[in-house]
């Protein structure tokens, strides 16, 4: 038994000197974070005046959404789209028009790959509908940085009052 908990230790040890290496890897440079946040900030803006050519300018051409929607019954539906299907969605004239403002926008960066975790909160004509959180993963083509996937959560409760 002594063995088993110093091997243990050892273990948890060795795991604690690692952590620097790991730690580094993800470097975020100011302009880098801006640039994936500006991204966003435009998919954003599109969404709002259904700017469908503004929208696609945002995303990589195999970009995907996952919606993390309630299932009947209980439990979570898993919904994909690819990007030009969320677009012509979005973009529907007879559809009501959407504002998905996000908050305490959090970045990461390694190279290529950013990871981007938000609060968000969406209005269907001036009103909540529902809110969670927002996860995106962007890859930099070039010089811009483009959505490559957005993952989100769903709930209707605990939304708030519209933000500022």
């Amino acid at each position: 038994m002594a063995c088993r908990v110093r091997m243990m230790i050892a273990v948890a040890v060795l795991a604690m000197l690692n952590l620097p290496s790991v730690a580094s890897a993800q470097v975020v440079s100011p302009a880098d974070s801006a640039a994936v946040v500006r991204t966003l900030e435009n998919m954003f803006a599109a969404l709002r005046v259904k700017d469908a050519e503004a929208i696609r300018a945002t995303f990589h051409e195999n970009a995907r959404m996952t919606l993390l929607r309630p299932a009947q019954g209980g439990g979570t539906r898993v919904v994909v789209l690819t990007a030009e299907q969320f677009i012509t969605s979005a973009t529907n004239p007879n559809s009501a028009g959407l504002d998905e403002p996000i908050r305490n926008v959090r970045v990461l960066v390694d190279g290529p790959l950013a990871s981007a975790w938000a609060e968000y909160q969406v209005r269907v004509d001036g009103k909540v509908s529902h809110c969670g959180y927002d996860a995106f993963h962007l890859v930099k083509v070039d010089t811009a940085w483009k959505v490559l996937a957005v993952s989100d959560s769903f709930r209707t409760q605990g939304c708030g009052e519209l933000w500022k």
